[in-house]
């Protein structure tokens, strides 16, 4: 059977996205979210710090942004923002299903990682039980208002980095986020330090350490 091209897939999806296959389907699979105004090769910078024989594949958001690149919902809207989130939830995980049929992958551990409004959709995701994952990184990002992550199957380790400076998304609402999946007994490793609306040297150290324990 022939193997269907990158824009037959994307098709097939719903979504742009670029992948890299692991050493076979069962390997761990990791799932990269850009944030505002961003594309799938943004996120790609992430790829140094994944283990290598992963499968890693980066989704591209649907809304073009006045910003430039892609979002996932439009931050100047006037309409309500939660129903906004959710309907790019369902956007997303129908493109990550039929991607994961469609590359026939049976991956033995699945991590997600989301940058910034990226974080929102994955954590929309988990916390509505939508997404059932082993690992969920939040990188200058912050959670989803909604869910309940104490009725979900899977307890994700959490991996939360932000900074202190950032100008974008405060560092409270990252400390609130903390508490808040703590208090619902999950694993939450913290990164905070001095840089603004990015991850620094320290958290993208503590990533890659991160990453090599969740996907093994």
């Amino acid at each position: 059977m022939r193997e269907a091209s990158t824009e037959e897939q994307e098709q097939y999806v719903g979504l742009r996205f670029i992948h890299r296959a692991g050493t076979n389907p069962s390997a761990p699979l990791v799932v990269l979210v850009h944030g505002r105004a961003g594309t799938a090769e943004v996120m790609w910078a992430f790829d140094r710090l994944i283990p290598p024989g992963v499968s890693v594949v980066s989704f591209q958001a649907f809304l073009p942004d006045a910003l430039g690149g892609w979002s996932w919902w439009d931050m100047a809207s006037p309409d309500p923002l939660e129903p906004a989130i959710l309907r790019a939830r369902d956007k997303f995980m129908f493109a990550f299903e039929r991607y994961v049929e469609l590359n026939n992958l049976r991956p033995r551990k699945t991590v997600a990682l989301g940058f910034s409004q990226g974080s929102v959709l994955l954590s929309a995701s988990v916390l509505t039980g939508a997404l059932q994952i082993d690992g969920l990184g939040v990188l200058a990002g912050f959670l989803f208002k909604g869910g309940d992550v104490a009725a979900i199957a899977s307890k994700p380790d959490v991996f939360i980095a932000h900074g202190s400076n950032d100008e974008v998304i405060s560092v409270a609402k990252a400390r609130k986020g903390v508490d808040r999946l703590r208090a619902l007994g999950l694993s939450v490793e913290y990164v905070e330090e001095e840089v603004g609306h990015k991850v620094g040297i320290q958290g993208t150290r503590a990533l890659k350490e991160w990453l090599s324990r969740v996907c093994s």
